[in-house]
Order: structure tokens, then C-alpha cells, then sequence
């Protein structure tokens, strides 16, 4: 199956691993920089705050999938199709090759499920609140701020 552009398939999904590596090469040292410009103070906070931010995305997430009604759900089908396929000699020839594609549906909800768990961490909320603020002190206790 050819794309857009007129490229085989092949070839799009070799540009695209391309484009990936490219793009790994650029973003990792950025990230790797990013991290090294937190100090072990800030890191250690962060990671102290994780569940507590986490509980918080998760209400917002039900809260949104209740208001909405429905959620999304993406499985990935395989499919073959007929494409050309690069031959030795640098030549094309007919062929059939797999193709994953995406599928998003609707699904519908469990209120009473969602509901649960919204109510269960609004229980939690108070506890993880607590152990992120005890850890955040742990962590200034370990890495005192400088003074510059």
C-alpha cells in the first residue's frame, strides 16, 4: 500500500524508524540535560510528590471520563496488503506485506466503578498529601539548600 507521497509502505516505515533515531539522538542528551539541571534536592522532592500527583491526574482523568460518558479504547489490527517490495538489484517487485494500523472505538462506561474509585482516592488524597510532605522534609533534611 503506498502512502500519501506515493512511497511504498516499506519505505515510509523505513524513513519513519529513521526520522526515530534521529530524533532519539537529539532528544536524550536534551532530557539528560534537563535531569542534570534538577538537583538532587529537587529530584528527591519529585520523586517523594509521584504517587500524590499520580492520585490527582487519575480524579482528573475520571472526572473527565464521567462528564464525557464514554471512554476511548485503541486496539491495533494487522492487515495485508499488496505493496512493492525492494528487490536485490535495487528493482521493485509485487509483494504482500503486514500493516498494524490503530483503532479507536467508544466504549461505554462503569459509573458505579468510577465513581468507587474517585470516592476511594478522595480517601487517599489526605494520606498521600502527607507522605509526599514528610518525604519532601526527609529530602531537605538529606540535601540541605546551599547558600549561595
Amino acid at each position: 500500500m503506498a502512502c500519501r507521497s506515493g512511497k511504498p509502505a516499506r519505505v515510509a516505515r523505513e524513513m519513519a524508524r529513521r526520522y526515530s533515531r534521529v530524533m532519539l539522538r537529539v532528544a536524550l542528551p536534551c532530557l539528560a540535560l534537563l535531569a542534570a539541571c534538577a538537583t538532587p534536592q529537587e529530584r528527591c522532592i519529585n520523586d517523594a510528590a509521584a504517587p500524590y500527583r499520580a492520585a490527582l491526574k487519575e480524579r482528573a482523568e475520571i472526572a473527565e471520563t464521567l462528564a464525557r460518558g464514554f471512554d476511548y479504547v485503541t486496539e491495533f489490527r494487522t492487515r495485508r496488503v499488496f505493496t512493492r517490495c525492494h528487490r536485490a538489484d535495487g528493482g521493485f517487485v509485487p509483494c504482500w506485506d503486514r500493516e498494524t494500523y490503530p483503532v479507536t472505538r467508544r466504549v461505554p462506561i462503569d459509573r458505579a466503578v468510577l465513581t468507587a474509585r474517585d470516592a476511594q482516592l478522595a480517601r487517599d488524597l489526605p494520606a498521600l498529601e502527607k507522605a509526599a510532605q514528610r518525604g519532601a522534609d526527609a529530602c531537605l533534611a538529606a540535601f540541605p539548600p546551599e547558600d549561595p
